[in-house]
């Protein structure tokens, strides 16, 4: 503390010893080195809020992403309920599910071929169960509507392929190949 005393004394001592024009410069020189040392700890003041506030941004946006993040969690956990409810319904019988869309549309389904009940993987736990369904002279439109009503159906029916081709006689109808699919939980 007494050092302090001194070095102040001493300066006091060495501005006094100065002419009046020079303790104006000084004085000057000294309220100069204030305001820049005032300006630098402002700025870094500026800076430091700055990044916080983008700290505070960006963290505002990673929680903003994880709420989309959770609902779409949540929605798919919902899907995934209600494919597993349907899943485990009643087992479906296609065969006599697709004549009764299609004459429910007044589309006459006399092709129909079983195929071979298998499973996905070893591992899997779901069944698999197809038709091939061979459709002649139908319109587009009739098409469309007998593939919203089998997809639409109880259970978890899929249309697995769907090949389409034109007639050369009727340029506005199509035969229609299709392999419908559907799935049932084992056990």
């Amino acid at each position: 503390m007494d050092h302090l005393r001194k070095l102040r004394s001493d300066l006091e001592a060495w501005f006094s010893g100065l002419a009046p024009r020079e303790r104006t410069l000084v004085s000057a020189a000294a309220a100069a080195i204030v305001m820049f040392i005032l300006f630098i700890g402002f700025v870094k003041v500026q800076r430091g809020i700055a990044s916080r506030e983008a700290n505070v941004d960006r963290k505002t946006q990673v929680l903003a992403q994880v709420g989309r993040l959770a609902q779409g969690y949540r929605q798919t956990q919902a899907e995934w309920t209600q494919v597993e409810a349907k899943l485990k319904g009643p087992p479906l019988q296609l065969m006599s599910f697709v004549s009764q869309a299609g004459q429910r549309l007044g589309i006459e389904v006399t092709d129909l071929r079983p195929g071979t009940p298998g499973t996905g993987s070893a591992t899997d736990k779901v069944v698999e169960d197809t038709v091939e369904v061979n459709l002649a002279r139908l319109d587009l439109q009739k098409l469309a509507e007998l593939l919203q009503a089998l997809e639409g159906g109880p259970g978890v029916v899929k249309i697995r392929r769907l090949a389409v081709r034109t007639r050369n006689d009727d340029p506005m109808a199509v035969d229609a190949t299709i392999l419908i699919a559907t799935y049932q939980l084992k056990g």
